[in-house]
């Protein structure tokens, strides 16, 4: 694999204090495990009305933190990052970046190795299916994370690149992709694709990704995969489909969640099957479709 150069340089380590607390996230359910044998204990040996009274106190404590765990780590790794702007995307996803962990959440929705895995496999195949993405193919994917979908498509193309403006997502990715001999990684220093030359691949994709971007910023990303595909190449890019009862129901629940709340520079955003046609045909592809796999949107389009 090729490493990448210098991945967290500039970028601040994460405190000693986040990194034990993530690691020991089991605290809060065995301080209220011990907190309620306490009670129990003095409810129904000691009969010390004090003792009973600060034991259920501290139970109920206890309870509410073991309820409330994984939200409050959510809360302490994940702040709501508000004072970013959202095109300030390398910023935001270092931020979510701060741990592997907190990465792979991040990216996926899951922490351990295993569900990352597992949540990639209908990724994968809409890509083979749609992309036709074959073992002669070389892959470019916009916005890699940790790797997630690099790791597995590699085996069923001649090579991976996988590009990303946050450092530390980029860190991670080599970690997992240690021992890959067909996968390179690139830290993007701005938007675009400028790191790399016109012609370069005959795939270019984007997956749940292009929803943290603005619109702008989207077109930029389409446009220049034009530019990088070699004649004959394919762009899919995808999205939650803003027309689909769930990725409808996706929507209003993020509207009664945030309301008029500020809301976090990495909240998605959805689209429209119209919205990815647009930018694909005007950027210039041709044989340009849509495809609606609930909640998910694809558009494939090919450049002539």
């Amino acid at each position: 694999m090729h490493e990448i150069s210098s991945p967290t340089r500039g970028v601040p380590k994460i405190g000693l204090g986040k990194e034990f607390v993530w690691r020991h996230r089991w605290l809060p359910r065995a301080a209220a495990a011990a907190s309620w044998l306490l009670f129990l204990t003095a409810f129904f040996w000691q009969r010390s009305e004090p003792l009973v009274l600060v034991s259920a106190a501290t139970a109920l404590l206890c309870s509410y933190a073991w309820g409330y765990s994984d939200r409050a780590f959510r809360l302490f790794f994940s702040p709501a990052l508000t004072q970013f702007k959202r095109e300030q995307y390398r910023d935001v996803w270092d931020s979510l970046a701060a741990t592997r962990e907190l990465a792979t959440v991040s990216a996926c929705g899951e922490r351990e190795e295993t569900g990352v895995r597992s949540s990639v496999e209908s990724c994968v195949r809409n890509l083979r299916e749609l992309a036709r993405i074959t073992a002669q193919d070389e892959v470019l994917e916009i916005g890699c994370g940790v790797g997630r979908v690099g790791r597995e498509l590699a085996t069923h193309s001649k090579s991976w690149t996988g590009c990303d403006v946050s450092a530390r997502m980029l860190a991670y990715a080599e970690e997992r992709l240690k021992g890959t001999e067909n996968t390179r990684l690139v830290r993007l220093r701005r938007g675009g694709l400028r790191e790399f030359k016109a012609g370069s691949f005959d795939v270019v994709f984007a997956t749940n990704m292009l929803c943290h971007l603005d619109e702008i910023d989207r077109w930029r990303y389409v446009e220049e995969a034009f530019r990088v595909l070699r004649p004959g190449g394919r762009l899919s890019i995808d999205n939650v489909d803003l027309e689909s009862d769930a990725g409808w129901k996706m929507f209003t629940n993020d509207a009664l969640s945030f309301g008029e709340m500020e809301r976090p520079p990495y909240m998605p955003r959805y689209s429209t099957a119209a919205e990815f046609l647009s930018y694909a045909s005007r950027a210039g592809f041709g044989g340009v479709t849509a495809h609606k796999r609930s909640p998910l949107v694809f558009v494939i389009a090919r450049k002539d």
